[in-house]
């Protein structure tokens, strides 16, 4: 028998044996919360966690057990999702990217087709969204207490928290929209993005679970590329005491590890949107696990498990929250009887690692971070188990197939509407492609891109390293023992790095080199990758990536810049003293360095600076910079290039100092040491 497609299957699901008309349409909800781990979906995996509200999603549906996202970082996925197309072809490469809305997607073909469509919550595109007849938007990553929005009125602030209030108005919408047609809706939850602010209501919702420690927490990465060495991301060396884990300077009172002894924020701007009683709770609760800290052994084998365990009490009752509102959604539905003909989608932008390999956050193509959850109930569909290989550049031609819409040429994705109907497609994919675009930045993951296939991964890492790594899935799905010199293992990697480049190819990502990024227009950069030395080390809090005060490298003038500390080094209360050999006598034009400024996070710009050369390395000429700390800057975030021009000067060596501050009397944190954090040195040379 001739099998019917899949919009009109779902309407004779929907309507029994009522005559329909041919462009009866499903609605579709798209709920998606932000780096929400599959592992914290107890219809995934039942040892951190209970979701019962989103397992919901599995009675009436599909659980999709391959996943995977294109690209693990927010903005990057979120643009592949409307688009149905790569990183490099949508534009969207980083979270620093514009998303250029005036191109085809999803939304604007759904419209096209008669559909009302909405997008609620986390937007983090930067440009306002088209393609929707309603959007209320988080700006940038949004708060979780009081939160403002975007709206094409403008500003609004809402009290409350922001899970709650994203739903509440999901269902306005949904209770406010022409009942005449199908609607679309994008209900996007900040939750659980770091710093993992629970609702006050969930304060404590843990505090009598002693969570697994994942096997791999401790890992030492033996045997692998630098890439998982070099990142900035470990729950031991990078999650911070205030920031992360909520506990304030003040109520710090032993000494741990230097690593543990940093501090980024007062939580000042968090506290202000809370109400009195409220913010009464907070305090109270976050001083007694002040308290725990104290009573810890200065052991770092032990802080490291006791702050997993900070780490997974907040990140899950955060997620308590996203489970209790999708609960809300589907008793809505069900109330309302919009059930009967309402496709509900639940995932994430990408996957987050809880502690596996040490870390939190994504970005890898590791497991954790790669795979993403995907529920998606079809009423009147028999529920189970997929284990078909999707990605979320899948996820809008899948939506328009359900909708009863072709898939557009342009997209890159693959429908896999009928994988929901039963029906697997012919010739359905044996491998998916990965590619990470965001380095030098935040988190210092290093680019690369990979494939996938059921029993085996392959990784290329590249740009200021060329590294490998092949991992059996089969037999070691924690990702432990790269194989990509076990000579057992030779044929299998020459067989994937061939399918690699056929990808590749196929997606047309041949030239990374491409997306590297930009170097200013001058005939060298004499100061990329040579060896230097520092008076005072950089803190352990932010170590800087290994090239990063000799990198070379700076944004175009006029291109939007992005903060992002951790890729750089950071020196609280020393001066920086670089001192820099360039290996041979040069006439060098111009020596150019970059400094950081965000001064609510103690960030400040020198108070003075000096560049010194020297042709033997023992008589310097000094050369003094005008004060880099304008009273009258800006205080907000900014980066400073200070640069000096000569007309031709004999140099080998450099030095360069940089003094450092105490925070002034008008700062909250008044008398503390400042920081002082530098991007960049540049050392050009004449033709």
């Amino acid at each position: 028998m001739k099998k019917l497609p899949l919009f009109l299957l779902l309407a004779v699901v929907f309507y029994g044996c009522k005559p329909v008309q041919e462009n009866t349409q499903p609605n579709i909800i798209f709920i998606m919360s932000d780096d929400h781990a599959s592992k914290a979906i107890s219809a995934y995996d039942t040892s951190l966690v209970s979701t019962p509200n989103i397992d919901r999603l599995t009675e009436e549906g599909i659980r999709f057990d391959r996943c995977f996202c294109t690209n693990a970082i927010c903005a990057p996925s979120r643009a592949v999702i409307l688009t149905g197309k790569y990183s490099h072809m949508n534009g969207v490469l980083d979270n620093s990217r514009s998303f250029d809305g005036s191109q085809p997607m999803l939304p604007k073909y759904l419209k096209e087709s008669g559909y009302q469509t909405a997008i609620i919550g986390k937007w983090h595109l930067k440009s306002d969204p088209e393609g929707f007849d309603h959007w209320f938007i988080l700006p940038g990553q949004g708060k979780y207490y009081r939160p403002g929005f975007r709206t094409p009125e403008g500003p609004v602030t809402i009290d409350g928290y922001v899970t709650d209030i994203i739903t509440d108005k999901g269902i306005e919408w949904l209770e406010n929209r022409d009942p005449g047609k199908p609607f679309f809706m994008m209900l996007h939850h900040k939750a659980p993005h770091r710093n993992w602010q629970p609702a006050i209501r969930h304060l404590g919702l843990y505090d009598s679970t002693e969570f697994p420690l994942p096997g791999n927490l401790h890992d030492d990465y033996e045997g692998k590329s630098r890439a998982p060495k070099d990142q900035a991301m470990s729950i031991a060396s990078h999650m911070s005491m205030d920031y992360d884990l909520k506990v304030t300077e003040d109520l710090v009172n032993q000494k741990i590890p230097d690593r543990e002894l940093w501090f980024r924020t007062s939580w000042g701007s968090a506290k202000d949107r809370m109400s009195e009683d409220d913010l009464k709770e907070w305090e109270t609760y976050y001083a007694q696990r002040a308290t725990e800290y104290n009573a810890l052994a200065a052991e770092e084998r032990i802080i490291d498990e006791w702050k997993y365990q900070q780490y997974m009490e907040d990140y899950l009752a955060c997620i308590a929250a996203v489970d209790e509102n999708t609960g809300r959604i589907m008793d809505y539905l069900k109330k309302s009887g919009l059930d009967k003909n309402t496709i509900v989608i639940y995932t994430s932008d990408q996957g987050f690692f809880l502690g596996e390999h040490g870390w939190y956050d994504k970005r890898f193509m590791y497991e954790e971070a790669y795979k993403m959850p995907l529920l998606i109930r079809v009423p009147g569909i028999k529920p189970g188990i997929d284990k078909h290989l999707i990605t979320n550049a899948d996820f809008a031609p899948t939506i328009l197939g359900l909708a009863g819409i072709k898939t557009p040429a342009d997209m890159q994705g693959e429908s896999f509407h009928t994988i929901l109907q039963g029906d697997t497609p012919n010739e359905w994919r044996e491998s998916v492609y990965y590619h990470y675009f965001e380095y030098p930045a935040v988190h210092s993951v290093k680019r690369h891109y990979g494939i996938r296939t059921e029993k085996y991964k392959l990784i290329h890492f590249y740009f200021d390293i060329d590294e490998w790594e092949l991992y059996d899935l089969e037999n070691d799905p924690q990702e432990m023992k790269n194989l990509i010199n076990d000579a057992a293992y030779n044929d299998i990697a020459t067989e994937l790095k061939t399918e690699l480049q056929k990808l590749r190819v196929y997606y047309q990502d041949t030239e990374p080199e491409k997306y590297l990024p930009v170097l200013p227009d001058t005939i060298s950069h004499l100061a990329k990758g040579i060896s230097y030395t520092l008076e005072y080390q950089p803190s352990k809090r932010y170590p800087g990536t290994p090239a990063c005060l000799t990198d070379g490298m700076a944004y175009p003038e006029g291109e939007s810049y992005s903060m992002t500390y951790e890729g750089w080094c950071g020196f609280q209360g020393d001066d920086l003293i670089l001192e820099l050999d360039l290996g041979q006598v040069l006439n060098i034009s111009k020596i150019s360095a970059g400094f950081l400024q965000n001064q609510e996070s103690w960030i400040f710009l020198p108070d003075s600076l000096e560049f010194h050369t020297s042709e033997d390395g023992k008589d310097y000429m000094i050369i003094p910079v005008s004060q880099c700390n304008d009273p009258t800057e800006d205080h907000r975030v900014m980066k400073l290039v200070v640069a000096t021009e000569y007309p031709g000067i004999n140099t080998r060596y450099i030095k360069i100092h940089a003094m450092n501050s105490v925070l002034p009397e008008w700062h909250r944190a008044a008398g503390k040491p400042a920081w002082l954090f530098i991007d960049e040195v540049i050392v050009t040379a004449k033709e």
